[in-house]
């Protein structure tokens, strides 16, 4: 039987302490990439910059935008479903414990069914990690691990949401902190770099007119 102060400590300060953590790591991260050199274009503008970048960040809503969501048009749905789970599960590691008000039965059961199907494609992805040779040469044991880390994530999240008892809220919580220990060490981190290279390749595709499409120069 947990007592309830431990499960107040894993749900209130370890998550605090996780956070802080994977705050201080990001902003010297960020700090660490705002600082690499920029390549400045040296001739005429043909285009915007500031359209470039704000197509590059809308790319992954306009799946025809891109020929491998064009062409595979069931792999863009896979990618939104887990990512929206994803945002789920992140989300509710504040709204359970901070605004436990917001967290009814309805609202709890409608997080869970979000959840899930990331957790099922999870394991479709971890499945083809195995069998097909291409994704077995490029993976390494972090991918591996970082699959499986997410996994449990979602899994705990799940039931944690469904039965809300102490001992399965402790265990997506003890999850969750781990996780936010591990992510910045991790290949996860792969966010914090997709808004750098949005705008990176943004801004010199808008600048030389090639995107978005129609804004080229006469």
């Amino acid at each position: 039987m947990l007592s309830a102060g431990f499960v107040h400590f894993v749900e209130y300060e370890l998550q605090v302490i996780a956070l802080a953590w994977l705050g201080i790591l990001y902003a010297l991260k960020i700090f660490q990439l705002s600082r690499l050199p920029m390549f400045r274009e040296k001739a005429p503008p043909k285009g915007s910059a500031g359209a470039g970048v704000l197509r590059s960040y809308s790319n992954m809503l306009i799946p025809w935008s891109m020929e491998s969501s064009k062409k595979h048009f069931w792999r863009w749905v896979e990618f939104g479903a887990y990512h929206v789970g994803a945002g789920v599960a992140i989300l509710n590691t504040f709204t359970s414990p901070f605004i436990p008000g917001m967290m009814t039965e309805s609202v709890r059961w409608i997080f869970a069914i979000l959840i899930a199907p990331a957790f099922l494609l999870g394991i479709a992805k971890f499945v083809r990690r195995i069998i097909q040779p291409e994704m077995r040469l490029v993976s390494t044991p972090d991918d591996y691990f970082a699959v499986v880390s997410v996994e449990l994530f979602f899994f705990s999240a799940i039931m944690a949401l469904i039965l809300n008892t102490p001992e399965w809220r402790t265990t997506y919580f003890l999850i969750t902190a781990a996780f936010l220990f591990y992510v910045p060490f991790s290949k996860i981190s792969h966010y914090i770099y997709f808004f750098f290279a949005a705008i990176f390749t943004g801004s010199r595709y808008g600048y030389r007119g090639v995107r978005p499409e129609g804004r080229q120069a006469e």
